[in-house]
């Protein structure tokens, strides 16, 4: 059930975070990094505290050995704590009198999100790990684990939410303000936006990237090809993804019909176009189908991906023409897809 059929607990939540807040608890949210192989904290916690891990880079998947290595460490681990021989470790830690208050109402704040919303915001955590390991090799494959257990996801919530309204504040080892008001201050924001709202806004040349997708799809279809966005970047990493969202101030210039044609026809691997009523009446959607129709001509849609959401008609395509049935699969599975043209290409 999506944040917006949750308004009711989410004011509960604002009240009960208020008055909390109010009290001024004793209370403090630490977040280490760990190396594996390496004791980076050497401070004593104080009790009552709770400890939990956020998220793990496991490592590169590069070889058959590093395979079934990654397969016996998670069959040998303690999964509460993660993988066992993870290159680093997220821990998150909660110390003083209201630790355990505390953690009994994020469990229940944490409980707020949908599958697809939670993935919104560990995107950031997997495209930063996966950022910086591809510039090391860009043929690696990085493996990343988050845990989804409900104060896990809140805590890994109020590190976005920091990330976006206090930006570089969520990369110190001790969080502030307390966690009773960053909490009220993020569910405050939920109330009002009843979204996860998330911008990658890129500040690389958007015409000196090669993207590995494009998307095409007219406004009203814009939620449901965000999760498919979010969900292709935490597989294929930052710049991967031509998304209009995250190159705004690109494209806010003179002759962008010019630069989006550029970016369909000549830039991008796979385009992936979501189909339905309104594509055939945008201006916008029709520059951009211009560019597909003639890679359509130049015998190149293998490059071309279909996603239809109702039969409207759309100059150029026929009853012959393969497509997906959005109405049938959800956004994760349809990234799934497009993540398995891919690697045809």
């Amino acid at each position: 059930m999506p944040l917006s059929h949750k308004t009711i607990e989410i004011e509960r939540l604002i009240k009960a975070f208020e008055t909390e807040a109010d009290r001024f608890h004793d209370i403090e949210f630490h977040a280490y990094v760990y190396r594996q192989g390496k004791t980076t904290v050497d401070r004593k916690f104080r009790t009552p505290n709770h400890a939990i891990m956020l998220w793990q880079f496991i490592g590169r998947l590069e070889t058959k050995d590093d395979i079934h290595k990654f397969v016996k460490d998670v069959n040998d681990s303690n999964l509460q704590w993660g993988i066992r021989g993870a290159e680093l470790s997220q821990l998150g830690v909660i110390e003083g009198p209201g630790t355990n208050h505390f953690v009994r109402m994020a469990k229940r704040a944490g409980a707020l999100f949908s599958d697809e919303e939670s993935f919104a915001f560990k995107a950031r955590i997997i495209n930063e790990i996966q950022s910086e390991e591809l510039k090391k090799n860009p043929k690696c494959k990085p493996v990343t684990g988050l845990n989804d257990n409900p104060l896990a996801i809140w805590l890994n919530y109020l590190l976005f939410y920091l990330s976006q309204t206090y930006a570089g504040r969520e990369l110190s080892n001790r969080i502030e303000p307390d966690l009773f008001t960053l909490s009220l201050l993020a569910l405050e924001q939920l109330a009002s936006e009843l979204t996860i709202k998330k911008s990658d806004r890129s500040t690389t040349d958007v015409t000196k990237i090669n993207f590995r997708v494009a998307v095409s799809f007219p406004g009203e279809k814009r939620k449901y090809v965000s999760r498919v966005v979010n969900a292709l970047r935490s597989e294929l990493g930052p710049d991967s993804v031509f998304y209009d969202f995250d190159y705004q101030a690109q494209i806010a210039r003179p002759n962008a019909d010019v630069l989006l044609q550029n970016i369909y026809h000549k830039q991008t691997d796979l385009i992936v176009v979501f189909l339905c009523e309104e594509y055939g009446e945008k201006q916008w959607c029709g520059l951009e189908w211009r560019s597909i129709k003639d890679l359509i001509k130049s015998k190149q849609d293998k490059r071309i991906m279909l996603i239809k959401f109702d039969d409207a008609d759309i100059e150029g395509l026929f009853s012959i023409d393969g497509y997906i049935d959005a109405s049938s699969f959800k956004s994760r599975e349809v990234a799934n897809f497009i993540m398995q043209r891919l690697e045809l290409l």
